[in-house]
């Protein structure tokens, strides 16, 4: 290494980092002029959009969107509105509904129940009957004694 060597150096290194300090600053003057003078419209009128869709990954696109936040922005009343009930009724196939039910099960399973609500409904009102006959022998026999208390069981239960 030579005396003069490490000055040499020092000074190219200097204006090494001023040429590069004005050519960054012309580079970046170069490209706001040149952004400046672009038409935006004929730039993008060249730009082939099927290309750049072809690229696009719509799964990757679709799992960003947060759906319930569009549904929470819905106005569902005004959606339903606009929805034609009797076009969807008028598509609605009901012989095959009727075909795919079991009608059978429903009428057993709803004459049952009538049958259990009838049985129920005649045990209630022979209760009735038989407190109300109660009342009138018991006037008839003018037992002031109230209502005969239910006959003893054969076999009374045993008490636990």
């Amino acid at each position: 290494m030579y005396p003069g060597d490490g000055v040499r150096r020092s000074a190219a290194r200097r204006v090494t980092e001023q040429v590069e300090s004005i050519a960054q600053g012309v580079a970046q003057r170069v490209i706001d002029l040149v952004v400046e003078s672009l038409d935006m419209n004929a730039l993008i009128a060249q730009i082939d959009l099927n290309a750049v869709l072809a690229r696009v990954d719509l799964n990757e696109v679709v799992d960003r969107i947060d759906l319930n936040q569009i549904v929470d922005q819905l106005d569902v009343n005004r959606l339903m509105a606009r929805v034609d009930i009797n076009q969807i009724v008028s598509q609605i196939d009901i012989e095959a509904l009727v075909k795919n039910t079991d009608l059978g099960a429903i009428m057993v399973s709803s004459s049952s129940s009538l049958a259990t609500e009838a049985v129920d409904q005649g045990r209630s009102h022979a209760v009735s009957m038989d407190d109300t006959l109660a009342r009138w022998v018991s006037k008839i026999r003018r037992n002031h004694t109230g209502r005969a208390e239910p006959p003893e069981l054969p076999n009374p239960p045993e008490e636990p």
